[in-house]
């Protein structure tokens, strides 16, 4: 298993459905935490976003601290980048 540690704070968290089914989203954290996520769960990355896989099918939208050249770079340091 790969991971890798990141400064996040999540942006929107998608819960599910409701009686309606209509999304349950959640506004997340005011401050960013460093975390540890395994490499798995990440869906993609844009410049501003991370995207993550959560239980139930559900997606997490969390912003990072840093560019997304920082980000390849430390995929590319342990042979994590095409």
């Amino acid at each position: 298993m790969s991971y890798i540690s990141m400064s996040i704070r999540a942006v929107q968290v998608v819960r599910g459905y409701d009686g309606d089914k209509k999304l349950t989203i959640e506004i997340e954290a005011p401050s960013f935490k460093e975390k540890v996520i395994k490499l798995d769960r990440i869906l993609s990355f844009t410049e501003d976003y991370i995207f993550i896989a959560c239980p139930h099918d559900t997606v997490e939208l969390w912003e990072y601290e840093g560019t997304l050249a920082d980000i390849k770079a430390k995929l590319q340091a342990v042979g994590l980048m095409v």
